[in-house]
């Protein structure tokens, strides 16, 4: 079964969001878990713990998909100008 170049987009498009979502949605907990909370300052961890790692997937994620949806956005703006 072969897939063309726009679903093979969608996929890693799709993939990319799930990640950064649910990393976005796993920091809070991990930091509270793995960190240590100072009143404030924030949560102390690591470098390159848990809590570091998933808030520099959801980083990465978040900037992949902006460049993805700003290019995206693209071809949609001229087809409407030309309208």
């Amino acid at each position: 079964m072969q897939m063309n170049s726009l679903k093979y987009a969608t996929v890693v498009g799709g993939g990319v969001l799930v990640a950064g979502m649910g990393a976005t949605m796993l920091i809070p907990t991990a930091m509270s878990t793995f960190g240590t909370v100072v009143s404030g300052v924030g949560t102390i961890h690591l470098a390159g713990g848990v809590a570091s790692t998933l808030q520099s997937t959801a980083a990465a994620c978040t900037i992949s998909n902006s460049i993805l949806i700003g290019a995206g956005s693209i071809p949609v703006h001229y087809l409407r100008s030309k309208l």
